[in-house]
């Protein structure tokens, strides 16, 4: 489980074949005590990391994965998001991000300000109902409130430090990105629909 506070890193190196595709990212001095086996959130994709080095750490990317995340965008020199689990006690200062990401999608438009910048974002049909004003929503991993809803998209203000600690900075429109909605959203729709069926 993740909180959607993130840093970020680049792609080392990304090569696809037919069973998936394997990807490195560059340590961070985050990952520094990062083992063989742990999982870390990549662009809000959770993923197991399976090789060290000094200068990078590498994963294995299933086709399942890469057909439903913005993985399978990814080349040598993307910058990504990461972020290790939460840990037992520790601070939660966005929200409970499970790493599942639900859908890619894509960037409407971009309305850069020197106080913050505007994003918006289209959400497919299906996941329109789990969008509400000043709600929450994972975008690229990182934990950001809902600033506006319209019929087809979403909208969010993005402050100074996202900007500087995210790959925000590097999207423009058109761009794919990782949609994770909230789990709440997701439990409260189930609990309704099972008591409608009793």
């Amino acid at each position: 489980m993740f909180t959607g506070l993130v840093e970020k890193t680049k792609i080392a190196f990304f090569e696809k074949n037919q069973d998936g595709a394997a990807l490195k990212i560059f340590r961070h001095s985050l990952l520094a005590a990062v083992a063989i086996g742990d999982s870390i959130a990549i662009d809000g994709t959770c993923l197991t990391a399976n090789e060290l080095n000094e200068e990078t750490i590498g994963f294995y990317a299933s086709n399942e994965t890469l057909s439903k995340t913005r993985i399978q965008h990814y080349c040598s020199g993307f910058e990504v998001n990461f972020e290790l689990p939460l840990k037992a006690g520790q601070h939660l200062g966005g929200h409970y991000v499970l790493g599942h990401v639900d859908t890619v999608s894509t960037v409407k438009s971009i309305d850069p300000d020197s106080q913050a910048w505007t994003i918006k974002i289209n959400i497919p049909q299906p996941f329109e109902k789990y969008v509400v004003y000043k709600g929450s929503i994972a975008v690229n991993g990182t934990s950001l409130t809902i600033n506006k809803v319209d019929e087809d998209h979403i909208e969010l203000c993005i402050i100074p430090v996202t900007l500087e600690k995210t790959n925000f900075i590097q999207l423009k429109a058109g761009d794919w990105v990782n949609l994770e909605f909230d789990i709440l959203a997701k439990y409260t729709e189930k609990l309704l629909i099972s008591n409608h069926v009793q």
